[in-house]
């Protein structure tokens, strides 16, 4: 196992496992999801799950859970649905700001009253559309919410957010323009009562048009953020070529 240790004058001592996984948090029973589109073995051109992806500027209508959950995101309207993109290093799905976003089933959160979620994501500069870290499908409840012209709280469900590891800005303008480049964006400590069994989505908000942009990963997770969100940012970072 290699591990690496932050020896920064600020630092908290600490050391990380650089071979380290998001699996590493659902091996408990945790309710949440994983999404990594860096695994193309996840990713489906139809609702039907049987077209893989297998190329760059593929559409996608299925992306498989990794948490073992089962909790897939979704697209059954054909033109709603982001594209893949690599650029061989990195992957991501790019989404087009018209109209695209992918939609999960509801979850059902039952040993804890808290959620932790992280992304690795960016932005579009310009447009008027509405993105969240997580927000609800038919009501607007949000976590991690930017507009990149509305001033305003980015969460009505509590939480705790980050930005590459520093406190995020708690204005929805403000964290737009620090999405313009990719970052991870993460949220401890989110109410669970304001999400659970409801249809959710991440990277948009509500029904208002979304923005265009890119998602590098996406995990969630119920319980305290514990020892293992420091991991999972690290993790993230790389997935998103951002600084955790």
């Amino acid at each position: 196992m290699k591990t690496v240790r932050d020896i920064s004058i600020t630092a908290v001592p600490k050391t990380l496992d650089v071979d380290w996984t998001p699996d590493a948090i659902f091996r408990d029973t945790n309710q949440g999801a994983w999404f990594d589109p860096s695994d193309i073995s996840t990713l489906f051109q139809d609702v039907a799950a049987t077209v893989p992806v297998s190329a760059d500027g593929h559409p996608v209508a299925v992306m498989r859970d990794k948490s073992g959950h089962g909790n897939d995101a979704v697209q059954t309207n054909a033109a709603r649905r982001p594209t893949w993109r690599s650029d061989g290093t990195l992957a991501w799905l790019e989404f087009d700001g018209v109209d695209d976003r992918m939609l999960c089933s509801p979850i059902v959160f039952e040993t804890s009253d808290t959620l932790n979620c992280c992304a690795g994501m960016s932005y579009v500069p310009g447009g008027a559309g509405w993105g969240a870290l997580r927000s609800l499908v038919a009501t607007g409840v949000y976590a991690g919410l930017s507009n990149p012209s509305i001033t305003g709280t980015i969460s009505n469900s509590g939480g705790v957010f980050s930005l590459n590891g520093d406190a995020a800005p708690n204005d929805r303008k403000e964290l737009r323009e620090a999405l313009f480049s990719p970052a991870v964006l993460s949220g401890r400590e989110v109410q669970t009562s304001s999400f659970s069994s409801q249809p959710w989505q991440f990277f948009g908000y509500w029904n208002t048009s979304p923005p265009g942009g890119r998602l590098f990963g996406y995990v969630e997770y119920e319980g305290s953020a514990g020892a293992e969100f420091a991991s999972l940012r690290a993790w993230m970072a790389k997935k998103t070529s951002a600084a955790a």
